[in-house]
Parts: C-alpha cells; structure tokens; sequence
C-alpha cells in the first residue's frame, strides 16, 4: 500500500550523530527499527530520565508489527532482544538492570551524558529510583493540533510569528476559550490576541470564566473571520 504522506509538520527529534555515526554502521533492520522506535517512544515520555522496561517494548503492538514484517520465521521476542543487544553493544543504547524479588527488569535508555550519569549512580547504589514526572509545558504546534486542528505549513509561519509576539500564557488561554466557545478557527484565536493586546486582558471580554457571545463574531459583516469548524482550509 502506498503512503499517502504525513499530516502534521512535528517532527520526532533525533540526534545528528545518529546519521553519521550511526546508521551508516547499522547492517541489521532489527536494530534500526529498534534504535528508531526507541527514539519515538522516549520522545513522547514526560518523565525524567526517558526510560523504557522489556515488559514495555514487549507489550508495544506497533513495535511488534514492525518487527514481525522482518521475518515469519522468528518470533518477535527474539528480534526485539536481537536488536536491542546490537543498539546496547554498539552503544547507541544503555542497558540498565534492576534486581526485583524474584527476577530483574532490563531498562534502555538513549546514550546520553545525563542519561549515562543516572546510571551511573544507579549502579553504584544498586537503587533505581522512581521516575520524576516533569510538568513541561507543551509546544504550541502541539497544543494547537490536539485541540483546534491540522497545522498547515503557512499556518505554522503565522503559529511562530504569535508565539514570539505573545506570551505563552496568552497563546495557551485563546487556544482554551476557542475550544470552550466551539469555534475552534486560527482566525478567531488570532483576533482574541490581537484584542488582548490592543485593550489589555483584564478588559478583554474573554477571560476565564466569562460567557462569550459567540453569535456576535460567527455573524454579520464579519462572521467569514471566524469560520467554524477546523483550520484545514482555512490558509
């Protein structure tokens, strides 16, 4: 089946030397597909440090399909230790154990200079301590297409021109009062800002906790600014 192209222009982050030391070195597919996979895992954690157990790379579907397309004839365990044991030794990878009751629990991490610190200190107090969740704040790409919609690559142009004008905060409570008013438009949100900056948010009749009177935006002379619906074809 042919793919039909990505929808959305956020991108996994993968470190520079992983495509000039790295993979020009790789000669089996179980550890790229591994070694990517991990990457696209870690990313999405909000815990530090990124880490992930056997038991979690065995129970991931998508990590098992991915595999199991390498051959019929192996199971997936087998790929999975395969290709972890070629990442852990090539030292793309850190392989952690931690001694539980009765057994152990393997824990991989991304080689890194924090990462390689925690383990360190792991091992030499033979601990491993729980994860410390973090409460980053989510980019604006991010927040913007779990709430209004698609990002189009001339929206994202408009995205990062208002994330340098506003405060995050700002962006943050517009993109909030679209979705709490249904009018989930770039436009709508971008002239909520604009107010916010022309009269000053205590003014502004959008905050928090106040009604909105949607009707007196979607109609009249200037209802075509703020379209309901998604920004798919809005630019």
């Amino acid at each position: 089946m042919a793919f039909n192209g990505f929808t959305t222009e956020r991108l996994t982050g993968i470190p520079p030397e992983f495509f000039t030391e790295v993979l020009p070195a790789i000669t089996k597919p179980s550890e790229l597909k591994v070694t990517l996979h991990l990457f696209y895992r870690l990313s999405r954690l909000r815990s530090r440090p990124r880490r992930l157990s056997w038991d979690d790379l065995c129970n991931d579907d998508l990590l098992r399909r991915s595999l199991q397309a390498l051959s019929s004839l192996r199971s997936f365990e087998e790929l999975l230790e395969e290709g972890l044991a070629a990442a852990v030794r090539r030292g793309t990878v850190l392989h952690l154990v931690e001694p539980l009751d009765s057994r152990v629990r393997s824990w991989y991490l991304i080689n890194t200079p924090a990462n390689r610190a925690w383990a360190a200190q792991v091992a030499a107090s033979g601990i491993v301590p729980p994860a410390d969740e973090i409460t980053e704040r989510p980019g604006l790409i991010e927040l913007y297409e779990q709430n209004i919609g698609l990002v189009t690559p001339l929206l994202l142009e408009e995205l990062r021109a208002a994330s340098a004008r506003y405060p995050a905060e700002w962006l943050e409570d517009a993109i909030r009062e679209a979705v709490r008013a249904n009018v989930r438009s770039w436009r709508y949100i971008q002239r909520m800002l604009e107010r916010w900056a022309a009269n000053g948010r205590e003014s502004a009749p959008y905050q928090t906790g106040r009604s909105i009177d949607i009707e007196k935006y979607t109609s009249g002379q200037l209802g075509y600014l703020f379209r309901r619906g998604s920004d798919e074809s809005d630019l």
